[in-house]
């Protein structure tokens, strides 16, 4: 790009931030006049009150209630142009259609922006016009507009960085995202808010966040940006289907709190509310209300996990299809041999076991049991001529219907089906079920009872689905009866719960027609991603983004070790915003953060911590965050020595952007390969 097309384009800038500014002005004007009528409207009301029959006070009331969203519509709309003013685009294509004679510019941002022309001052991101940003170079292009597919040519297509309103750089783009630009936007520090992405979405990213499909399930290595599409996939519904899709109808399953707080900014940054975030235990301990206290977190599980050896196979065993397979025939079973049907009796009415049992195993076998049971209280009260006072009547059938089902506490069926299979159920140390029981229980009382439905959800997020086991699939398919996106990475599960060989059963399971892969990775260098790779084994394709090569260190005693951290740190905190030193476990980050005491600034995680510049935490808490610098203390052969260990390698290297250190205070890890050594 020459001189004379730079300065036009910042000849294009100051006219489109004077645009702003003047619609600003006229946002600001229209909120102090409403403002006013809303004083006006006040005055009268309180001075006419006693004057007011009911149906004028009612009037008035939705009066002022009008008058207010309307101020608060317009206050949103104000800050909304303050925020774009700040960086109104960073995109633009020419595009001629076939039946233009001439190219018409379009400029993308992430809000829209009007003038009262035919052609947009900004279009939205989310726009249908805006996807040939992402997924065409010059030359033929298309889109599909409300009316049809609109066909023609991208004639020049150009990427802006706009920052505080100043014009940083705009660069000529030939490609659908270009290396330079991109690794601009990837060799910048990170933050303690997982940043919007609109400005690099890569053409397969754009595709998964604009697919149609009702069930979406996407596989994806660490790095490709799973999180981030989910999260602009949800902002991309609300503004397509604005009629249908409101913020609250959207629900985000997330890992933890942590993890939570960290992608908070994203929606926000793109115009829309943030989505309401829970966890699997949010859901495990409203369904198991009585047992609220006394349920096993994820996180307590895997700091038990990384030192017991034995539980450690009896999970693996309880996550796996087939412990599933097993109790599904269990449960089949048990429908039937825990029902003893008897005569029933009321005044002249009278109805044989043999019709009640024909009713509880053929008519309703296809419901649970206590929908069964309740309809066949149904039926027997429709052959009951009641007058009156039908419900206490009711009551009485039920109170007969009901003990014919043998009844037994969650936790004594489940108990029973693993004595079935060779296993004996256990409480944790202190006295809680453990978390690898939550879901099997769960299932037997959707099963046996059924579970709450979410009919409120009318989208649903499951974030790092490598985390869930088979029946929290199916669970997770009855009580949210909506579309779905799904996403994961099987090389990321810690528990060896499932792998990729599984993908096609889950993926029938939640009824996804394909499942997507993302093998290209975004976060770390070349360098750092081939280093993780090699701790598993496969292979991800990567950014040509170069860095150092990660090093180890291995030293005589821990309080060398400390020394090195700490060295590191201090060499580095100035370069970067976050530095995050990531342990096998609790116990140990615990035990490092003691040794650790010259470090002022290094702050201890735990699931509700926020983060911070320094911090130590878990690798059970660090799934999905990113950390410009990572040290992996300890990483010595007795430490991480099963697969366990080389999961928590894995994901725990990943999580660095630009610079990765490992330490140990022996021989290292056999799960690290192809690194030198620094004594």
């Amino acid at each position: 790009m020459n001189e004379i097309e730079k300065q036009k384009e910042q000849e294009h800038l100051d006219n489109v931030l004077k645009e702003i500014d003047g619609q600003i002005d006229n946002k600001n004007k229209q909120i102090e006049d409403l403002e006013n009528e809303m004083a006006e409207l006040n005055h009268h009301f309180s001075d006419q009150y006693y004057f007011l029959d009911d149906e004028e006070t009612v009037v008035g009331g939705n009066e002022l209630d009008e008058q207010e969203t309307l101020i608060n519509q317009t206050k949103e709309q104000y800050y909304k142009l303050k925020k774009q003013r700040l960086s109104p685009y960073f995109g633009k294509i020419s595009f001629k259609e076939e039946t233009d004679s001439g190219a018409k510019d379009y400029y993308i941002g992430i809000f829209n922006l009007t003038n009262g022309t035919d052609v947009p001052v900004v279009c939205d991101w989310r726009a249908p016009i805006s996807t040939m940003f992402y997924d065409y170079e010059i030359g033929k292009a298309s889109y599909r507009a409300p009316i049809g597919l609109i066909s023609g040519d991208i004639t020049s297509k150009r990427q802006f960085k706009i920052k505080d309103s100043k014009m940083e750089w705009c660069f000529d783009s030939s490609l659908t995202i270009d290396d330079d630009i991109l690794q601009k936007e990837l060799s910048q520090n990170s933050s303690q808010k997982m940043k919007n992405i609109v400005s690099t979405i890569q053409r397969e990213q754009n595709s998964i966040i604009r697919d149609e499909s009702n069930i979406l399930f996407v596989q994806g290595v660490a790095g490709s940006g799973k999180t981030s599409i989910a999260l602009h996939r949800v902002a991309y519904l609300l503004y397509k289907y604005r009629d249908k899709y409101k913020s609250s109808d959207i629900l985000i399953i997330s890992p933890n709190s942590i993890f939570s707080e960290y992608i908070s900014n994203v929606l926000p940054s793109l115009g829309e509310e943030n989505i309401v975030n829970i966890s699997f235990m949010d859901i495990a301990k409203n369904e198991l209300s009585t047992l609220t206290n006394q349920l096993e977190t994820r996180e307590q599980a895997l700091e038990d996990l990384t030192t017991n050896t034995k539980r450690l196979n009896e999970v693996a065993y309880k996550n796996c299809f087939e412990f599933a397979d097993s109790l599904k025939q269990y449960l089949n079973a048990y429908v039937d041999f825990s029902f003893n049907p008897k005569d029933f009796v009321f005044g002249d009415l009278k109805i044989k076991k043999e019709e009640i049992e024909k009713l509880y195993s053929q008519k309703y076998k296809d419901k649970t049991p206590a929908v069964r049971i309740s309809w066949i209280a149904d039926y027997i009260l429709d052959k009951i001529d009641v007058q009156d006072d039908k419900g206490e009547v009711y009551a009485r059938i039920k109170k007969v219907i009901y003990p014919m089902f043998i009844s037994q506490s969650l936790t004594e069926i489940y108990a029973d089906f693993l004595a079935n299979i060779g296993l004996t159920f256990s409480y944790t140390n202190q006295n809680k079920v453990r978390y690898e029981d939550i879901a099997p229980i769960l299932y037997i009382k959707n099963y046996l009872l059924g579970l709450s439905k979410l009919s409120k959800v009318k989208y649903l997020v499951i974030d790092e689905m490598q985390d869930y086991n088979p029946l929290q699939f199916e669970m997770f398919d009855e009580i949210f009866a909506c579309p779905k996106t799904m996403l994961g990475d099987m090389s990321q599960c810690i528990e060896k719960l499932l792998d990729e060989n599984d993908l096609d059963r889950i993926a029938k399971i939640v009824e996804a027609k394909e499942i997507i892969t993302l093998n290209k990775t975004y976060r770390s260098t070349c360098e750092i991603t081939h280093f993780a790779d090699s701790i598993k084994g496969i292979h991800s394709q990567t950014v040509d983004r170069h860095g150092e090569e990660p090093q180890v260190f291995t030293f005589d005693n821990i309080e060398n070790e400390c020394k090195k951290i700490v060295s590191l740190v201090n060499e580095n905190a100035s370069k970067f915003d976050n530095i995050a030193i990531i342990c096998k476990n609790k116990k140990e980050a615990e035990k490092y953060y003691s040794y650790l005491y010259e470090l002022d600034d290094l702050k201890l995680m735990d699931d509700g911590s926020l983060l911070s510049k320094i911090m130590i935490m878990p690798a059970s808490i660090c799934k999905g965050l990113e950390f410009d610098m990572v040290i992996l203390p300890n990483v010595s052969t007795q430490n991480y020595n099963n697969f366990l260990d080389k999961n928590l390698l894995y994901v725990s290297s990943t999580r660095a952007l630009h610079k990765l250190y490992l330490t140990s205070v022996s021989d290292v890890s056999k799960f690290i390969k192809n690194i030198n050594t620094n004594k």
